[in-house]
């Protein structure tokens, strides 16, 4: 059992760059779940569970 485990993922969004305002990027929520969960099943073929989701930018510097 893993209690915390972070994934990054890079993903383009239309309409959200490093620049974008936290609610922008909280607008496409279903469509990045959907990748995510695409990329685990792919990864994980037996399952996994997911208690708690959370996302955001990590745009690297420059």
């Amino acid at each position: 059992m893993a209690p915390d485990v972070e994934f990054n993922m890079e993903l383009d969004v239309e309409g959200v760059d490093c620049d974008s305002r936290d609610w922008d990027v909280q607008q496409h929520k279903a469509e990045i779940y959907a990748e995510f969960e695409r990329r685990l099943k792919a990864a994980f073929p037996e399952g996994v569970k997911i208690h708690t989701f959370e996302y955001g930018l990590a745009c690297k510097p420059g």
